[in-house]
């Protein structure tokens, strides 16, 4: 008689649990072409919801999340000893990024975790997200994991157009205004992004990328919503390159076969860049190209007089090759 009493406890205690748990459901919900950078996500990019529609609560569980590539490869795991225990209510949860995906318990491998490592973003690819609630301690399973995929696109940085490089400017002109334009971020991100101009001055003795590492900018400037900056420079173009030794009787090329000399004309060589953020500062792009969002750069030089250049130079005033620039 103790026996059946006992049976029917277990049968009764075992019918409630699958009741209770039957009564647990999931929602995940993911936006198909998030940004790259984990960090940056918020509930608008990733959402999980739980629904308790028992009337008991305060059921604890852990969650487990597996980012997976479209062939099913795991990419990065929860790890479930470091991970967060939590209560579910009556009624709905709902949680984020951070609960989902949270970076202090999740497990990145090979390349990804490099790229996460080193820039905080996912490399252009197809991705699945599968999220499931596992119970704690043990972390046997107690509901159907939700999978949803999404797909990080791979952008193509601007490309600055204007001023061209190893473009010839004259003072004049320049001194009034300089127009910088580039290419805007392809494809159209969802979001809007932030371009910062970047000029630096090209001093003696300097070559361009030297500049661009070592000098303070003469210019930093902030534009969102365009491709396009107008520079008033108001500055005074005095050249600093002098005439050198010649080679096989040609007086404007140099020994070292990189410079262009312009006898008595007065020219100021600058480089200039482009570098994209978001809205919030975190450098654009994903995790296969460069991680602080900045383009390749262009120089152009700024002639005093272009009367007195007696051969009719071309635009390559200081560096014959922009490739040859170290």
């Amino acid at each position: 008689m103790n026996n059946m009493k006992k049976i029917n406890i277990i049968v009764t205690i075992l019918f409630t649990s699958h009741i209770c748990l039957a009564q647990i459901n999931t929602t995940l919900v993911v936006a198909p072409q998030p940004p790259a950078a984990l960090l940056t996500w918020n509930m608008k990019h990733l959402t999980f919801i739980i629904t308790n529609q028992g009337a008991v609560g305060g059921r604890q569980a852990v969650i487990k999340s597996e980012l997976k590539t479209v062939d099913g490869t795991v990419i990065a795991t929860t790890n479930l000893a470091k991970a967060r225990v939590i209560t579910i209510p009556p009624g709905s949860l709902i949680l984020g990024v951070t609960d989902v995906i949270p970076f202090e318990a999740m497990v990145f491998t090979g390349k990804y975790k490099t790229s996460i490592d080193k820039t905080g973003k996912l490399p252009a690819d197809n991705y699945q997200l599968c999220v499931q609630l596992v119970t704690p301690v043990d972390y046997v399973p107690f509901i159907e994991p939700k999978c949803r995929n999404f797909t990080l696109a791979s952008f193509q940085l601007p490309i600055p157009v204007m001023p061209a490089n190893e473009e010839v400017m004259d003072a004049v002109k320049a001194q009034t205004a300089i127009t910088f334009r580039w290419t805007p971020v392809a494809p159209r991100p969802a979001e809007m992004v932030k371009y910062i101009v970047t000029v630096f001055e090209v001093q003696e003795q300097q070559t361009p990328m030297q500049a661009l590492r070592s000098n303070q900018p003469l210019l930093t400037k902030e534009v969102i919503g365009t491709t396009q900056f107008i520079w008033q420079p108001q500055l005074f173009f005095m050249g600093k390159n002098k005439p050198t030794t010649h080679v096989h009787g040609d007086p404007h090329v140099d020994n070292d076969k990189n410079k262009m000399v312009l006898d008595s004309i007065d020219a100021t060589t600058f480089i200039w860049t482009i570098q994209t953020t978001d809205l919030q500062g975190v450098p654009f792009g994903d995790g296969n190209i460069n991680g602080d969002g900045i383009s390749e750069p262009n120089f152009f030089t700024v002639i005093s007089d272009k009367r007195k250049n007696p051969v009719g130079l071309p635009a390559r005033v200081i560096y014959l090759n922009s490739k040859n620039k170290e």
